[in-house]
């Protein structure tokens, strides 16, 4: 009894398994391989044919229900067309309902699969952003509003952001840019599936990016699409980029005894007291990166992170991150600090000997200047005297001369 009881539990689902991917087989088989052709329903509103190819071959051509011909390089508006090496991956809006046909070496192996209603869904960005903010941003393709995990046509999507600039500056007023003057648009990060950096599970159909707020203070449409028209699904979203919140300056130091110098300030009216944290990689000539790392006490709004100047000489480099929160949103805030190259050069030896010289020399001349002034005076003041005589013996003659010629002879 016990044995029976147990081949029912094993060998039922296990029948039941076997019939459902027969079914499944079957149905597949059908849609794929019975003259590349393939129905669409008419409640689809959008539809991906992953079509693999025999090689060597050209893309395939997809003929509609109504007989017209679409071609890689020659489709409709509503087509998204892209073409690799053995594969062609064709999205369609609003497809035609009818039988489709696929005209091509399809391969029989993996034929055509269909992906309908995919979806790009996109966590929201914070509506307030800050210029050379970097944070985590997550996309995810779904069909049927379930997870899209089709390894062939998720490593071929390539999912960027752009922004779109709206506005000029932020100020009191806010200046609408026109079509006339409109600046170009400004791709700021690609998504990735693979396991890198801040994406955390490789192939799980999450795409991450690392995002660059690395644009002017403004207003933007930021938009978030395929690079290589694997599909035509878009999503959008209005944001406003607003002046960094921290100032970073660096002092170079030229003395062995006096340290290099990054000096962060956070700006009290919009971060928390206290909350500002640093991370610097510093390389210096012939030695090896080292990690300098400090965080703001209670109360405090500014960080100064130095190293010693090991007077050796050569290129050196410094780059790292800081961390605040926002004091409106209490959003925790990551800001890039780029890497800022310098160079060492040997100290300035001063030479105190030859400046007490100079400077004697400078004192030396400055008194034989004064003596020949002194000199100068001594010498006009005698001018003067002798000539003021001379005047006065002159005067002093003619008055006589006046006098005796006044006087009558007896």
């Amino acid at each position: 009894m016990l044995r029976r009881l147990w081949l029912l539990i094993f060998y039922v689902p296990l029948c039941t398994w076997i019939l459902i991917a027969s079914a499944w087989a079957q149905a597949e088989a059908r849609l794929t391989w019975l003259d590349n052709r393939f129905r669409v329903d008419p409640e689809i509103e959008q539809i991906t044919f992953v079509v693999t190819r025999e090689q060597p071959s050209q893309s395939v051509v997809l003929v509609a229900p109504d007989g017209r011909k679409y071609y890689a390089d020659r489709h409709a508006n509503t087509m998204s067309w892209y073409t690799d090496k053995g594969m062609d991956i064709i999205s369609i809006t609003h497809p035609m309902a009818g039988p489709w046909q696929a005209l091509g070496k399809v391969s029989i192996n993996n034929g055509i699969r269909f992906i309908s209603n995919i979806q790009l869904q996109a966590e929201p960005l914070p509506a307030q952003l800050y210029q050379t903010e970097v944070l985590k941003f997550s996309a995810q393709l779904t069909q049927n509003k379930q997870p899209l995990l089709l390894r062939d046509f998720l490593d071929r999507v390539q999912l960027k952001v752009v922004f779109y600039p709206l506005t000029s500056i932020l100020s009191n007023e806010l200046n609408e840019l026109n079509e006339s003057n409109e600046p170009a648009p400004i791709e700021v990060g690609q998504f990735a599936d693979d396991g890198q950096e801040y994406d955390e599970v490789a192939g799980d159909g999450i795409f991450t990016v690392a995002l660059n707020v690395n644009v002017e203070p403004g207003k933007y449409r930021v938009e978030i699409a395929s690079t290589n028209g694997v599909f035509k699904r878009a999503v959008e979203q209005t944001v406003l980029v607003y002046p960094a919140p921290i100032t970073t300056s660096f002092v170079q130091s030229h003395q062995p005894l006096t340290s290099h110098s990054v000096n962060i300030e956070a700006k009290a009216d919009q971060t928390i007291s206290g909350s500002l944290a640093a991370y610097l990689v510093v390389k210096q000539p012939q030695q090896k990166p080292r990690i300098i790392q400090r965080s703001s006490h209670h109360q405090q709004s500014h960080l100064v992170l130095t190293w010693p100047n090991d007077a050796q000489i050569g290129k050196a480099w410094w780059r790292g991150w800081a961390y605040v929160t926002d004091s409106l949103t209490q959003r925790e805030l990551v800001f890039r600090l780029s890497q800022q190259n310098y160079t060492q050069v040997a100290a300035v030896a001063v030479d105190f000997s030859a400046s007490l010289a100079q400077q004697q020399a400078k004192q030396q001349l400055i008194i034989q200047n004064e003596q020949q002034q002194r000199l100068l005076w001594v010498v006009i003041t005698n001018i003067v005297i002798v000539i003021s005589v001379l005047v006065v013996l002159l005067m002093w003659r003619r008055k006589r001369a006046v006098q005796s010629d006044l006087i009558v002879p007896k």
